[in-house]
């Protein structure tokens, strides 16, 4: 599945932060949207923004979704395969290939993924 499919979940879409939740499942690793401030050393923060895209008839007929997944986690975590094996997964679960920021600093490692994905406006053409 291309990053510009909705997949559907029999005649159901699949939303945004479920596809993220799936996509990272297989890590051990908790998954939060928006902000976390509890214990967890490693864990994943997500947040997007959603912006009209092929319009027709002065109506959008998608949004694009323009994602942030944030991995952060210690200084002295070895995050390099965890790193590629979200790439993979992320892509497997039908988002774009995602660049990444090293956004770390004295509190420790953050990463950031930037992906998108699209979704049908409600009412417009799959």
């Amino acid at each position: 599945m291309a990053g510009n499919q909705s997949p559907k979940d029999g005649e159901r879409e699949v939303s945004i932060e479920s596809r993220i939740k799936l996509a990272l499942e297989p890590f051990e690793y908790k998954v939060y949207p928006d902000t976390y401030n509890g214990p967890d050393k490693t864990y994943f923060v997500f947040n997007y923004n959603t912006i009209p895209d092929d319009f027709g008839c002065n109506q959008p007929q998608h949004e694009r979704a323009l994602i942030q997944l944030h991995l952060f986690c210690p200084h002295g975590f070895n995050s390099v395969q965890l790193r590629k094996d979200v790439k993979m997964a992320l892509l497997n679960a039908g988002f774009t290939y995602p660049f990444m920021t090293d956004a770390g600093d004295e509190d420790g490692q953050h990463w950031v993924f930037e992906f998108e994905a699209t979704e049908v406006v409600d009412g417009g053409e799959d």
